[in-house]
This record gives C-alpha cells, sequence and structure tokens, in this order.
C-alpha cells in the first residue's frame, strides 16, 4: 500500500485509506479510526471532519468526560488528608506504576467491564517480580475501581458502577524455619545481649511484634517494674512527592514514625519474666531507641533485616525473612495451649479470625499426635503382622 501522506494510504483497488490516532489500548497497541475516499483531497476533508467530531467539547466537560489519568492525581490530593503517610505512599506507588501508564489515557466513562478484564491481563507485565499474586491483583482494582466512584461522583458523570473482576487466590502458608534453626538463633542472640540488635531480635522473637514496631521501639516504651511493653509507635520508610531543598530528584522516600498499622495495633504486651530480667540489666535512657543506627538514633526497618540477614549467615542458618519470627511466635504460643483470644490481643489483630488463618500454623508433630488420638488402640491388644495378615491377641 503506497504512502501519499501523514497516515494516508493508496490502496491497491485505487481508494484512499486515512487513518487518524486516537490512542493506545491496556496492551499499549496504537488504535486508529479509518477513513476511505477516492480522491486525497476527499479523504483529508474526511480525516479533518473525524478529527474535529473527536476533539471533547470544552465548554461541557461532563459530557466530555474526564481522563483517568487527571481522576486518579485528583483523588490522591483530595484523600491524602484523611490517609496514613504509608497509605498513601502504598496508593501512590500503585497508581503511579500501573493505573495510569495503562489507564491513564482513558476516558473515566469508557472504562468498563472488558477494559478492566484487559488491565489485569496486562499489568502483569508492568511487575518487577514478574508475576503478581490474585490478592494484589484485586487490590490494585480496587483503587481503580474507588478513583472511578470519586469521578463519577465528583463530575457528575453518567456511568454505573462498576464489578469487579473475579481472581482465584490462593491460601498462602508460610514455611517456619526448623526448631532446630530458632534454637540455635536464640542461643547465639543470647550471648550477644550486649548487642543491640541481639536484643532487640530477641524481643520480637518472644513477643511476636512487627518489625517496623521493634524499630519505633524506645526504652520508655517497657515498664519494666509492672513487666510490660506498650506498642504505640510504627516506623516505616514511604514514598513522598515533596520536592527536597536541593530542587532536584522528586519522589524520594522518607522515614516516617507514625501510629502502629490499626488502633488494635496500639496495645500492652506483657512480658515472660526471664526476658524483663534481661531487659532489667540493659536497660538505658528512655530516650534512647532499643536498637540504635550508625548516623541516626533509631535503625530503619531496611537495615535492621540486613543485620539480621547477617546474623543468620554467621550462625549459617538457612535464610528467612524476618517477619516469620512473628509466624513462629504465634503457632507456639498455640502449640503450649495459649489462649487464642490473648495471642490475637498480643500479636495486634482486629479478630480472631485473622490470628488463625494468618498466623498459627499446625507442626508436622501436632498433626502426628492428634492422628494418634484417633487411632488409638486398647492397651491389652497386640497386634502382630502374620503371614501378610493382622493377627490379634490378647
Amino acid at each position: 500500500m503506497a504512502k501519499t501522506g501523514s497516515n494516508i494510504y493508496k490502496r491497491k483497488d485505487g481508494r484512499y485509506e486515512g487513518r487518524i490516532f486516537v490512542g493506545k489500548n491496556c496492551c499499549r497497541k496504537s488504535q486508529y479510526i479509518y477513513v476511505y475516499a477516492r480522491t486525497l483531497k476527499e479523504v483529508r476533508q474526511k480525516m479533518e471532519e473525524a478529527r474535529e467530531q473527536k476533539q471533547p467539547d470544552e465548554e461541557t466537560p461532563e459530557e466530555a468526560g474526564v481522563l483517568m489519568k487527571r481522576a486518579a492525581e485528583e483523588w490522591l490530593k483530595a484523600m491524602k488528608k484523611r490517609w496514613k503517610p504509608t497509605t498513601s505512599g502504598m496508593y501512590q506507588s500503585v497508581i503511579g506504576h500501573y493505573i495510569i501508564p495503562i489507564l491513564g489515557n482513558y476516558m473515566v466513562t469508557e472504562i468498563g467491564k472488558e477494559i478492566l478484564e484487559e488491565f489485569v491481563e496486562t499489568i502483569e507485565r508492568y511487575s518487577k517480580k514478574g508475576s503478581l499474586s490474585g490478592r494484589y491483583k484485586r487490590y490494585i482494582c480496587s483503587i481503580v475501581c474507588q478513583i472511578l466512584d470519586y469521578a463519577v461522583s465528583t463530575y457528575q458523570l453518567d456511568r454505573k458502577g462498576l464489578s469487579m473482576p473475579e481472581f482465584r487466590i490462593g491460601k498462602k502458608i508460610a514455611q517456619l524455619p526448623p526448631e532446630q534453626d530458632l534454637e540455635t538463633l536464640k542461643q547465639y542472640l543470647l550471648s550477644h545481649l550486649s548487642e543491640d540488635t541481639c536484643l532487640g531480635i530477641f524481643v520480637a522473637m518472644n513477643t511476636g511484634i512487627r518489625i517496623g514496631e521493634l524499630c519505633a521501639l524506645q526504652w520508655g516504651d517497657f515498664d519494666l517494674e509492672k513487666g510490660n511493653l506498650i506498642i504505640r509507635r510504627n516506623l516505616q520508610r514511604i514514598r513522598t512527592d515533596e520536592e527536597p531543598d536541593d530542587g532536584k530528584h522528586k519522589g524520594r522516600t522518607q522515614v516516617c514514625i507514625q501510629m502502629p498499622k490499626t488502633t488494635s495495633s496500639i496495645r500492652i504486651i506483657p512480658l515472660a519474666d526471664d526476658l524483663t530480667d534481661i531487659l532489667r540489666a540493659c536497660r538505658k535512657s528512655p530516650e534512647k531507641y532499643l536498637i540504635s543506627g550508625r548516623k541516626r538514633a533509631w535503625s530503619e526497618v531496611r537495615t535492621l533485616q540486613y543485620r539480621f540477614s547477617a546474623i543468620l549467615k554467621k550462625c549459617q542458618i538457612r535464610p528467612f525473612h524476618f517477619h516469620l519470627l512473628r509466624h513462629a511466635f504465634a503457632s507456639r504460643c498455640v502449640e503450649l495451649g495459649c489462649d487464642i483470644k490473648g495471642l490475637s490481643e498480643i500479636l495486634g489483630h482486629s479478630s480472631v479470625q485473622i490470628t488463625m488463618n494468618i498466623y498459627v500454623h499446625s507442626s508436622m508433630k501436632q498433626k502426628k499426635d492428634m492422628m494418634n488420638l484417633v487411632c488409638r488402640l486398647p492397651e491389652q491388644v497386640e497386634v502382630r503382622m502374620v503371614t501378610g495378615r493382622f493377627d490379634q491377641s490378647s
């Protein structure tokens, strides 16, 4: 097909074909409007008419629609005051990484079930990890729906609500470290309690606190006379859209010490007597952080994760994530017959169901004991294998 001008081609049948670019779909493929005519002049005229029809009426934005990019940015700005900095940073990351690059050039009124399903298939390509869980995909789509609802309400747009696509969400069971590895780690920490990092990890092993809560702990949070620990802060590194003092590099991150994850996370944890004695021996002034940094008074999460990995390497323990200490603590409590309601409050969960579904893992020994209880024979019965058959005698 011979090209005779900007996006104008002469077809084999003698007609002229004009292509008008209208945007890209979720797969970033260009989309066009096609017009045909017998003469070059006529096709150019048709292209001009099609472009004029494509232009939105600037005086009636409600009829023209609102770009998803604009709606997402306005939603972030309007809702930011209601969120904690960590929540705002997470939404900003999802919108900047997935929603605007893929859906940004769509009108809010254009986004329907088919486009959303295509969006779900496409976001996999934008993931740095190469794969996204069904739970995270649903989380991204829920943000899309919130933005759409905001735009419809703000601009009084005529569109129906959008139903969420269905996702297959498998139950992910964390693989706990072997008991032997946890015991080896415990012995190493006990022999290095003079190091604040080891003391902090030992506290986490015996309280089940989150790593962000551990980094935010100060000695004033301990009531060693009563043997209690008060959790009231959480330390996280978050994204920020504020411009640094040098006027360069927007979108940097910053460390934020804020309220814990939920209201249930603000809690009092009773400490074991042995742990209280250790903390009394290591006690420092109330304003000091339990784990200090080299350049700052506190240590941030990423730094503590590096230190934890280094300790596991020294102990010749197979690497595992710091958060598994919390899983192991909860599972150990259940194995010892602890009250689930009390455990849920210690972990800072809003319901017992969360504790049971996520953090409690039955060991193979527990399962074996359970099976033995089900299949227990009377003591006077002796079972012997005789020529491939069971023979019992009393």
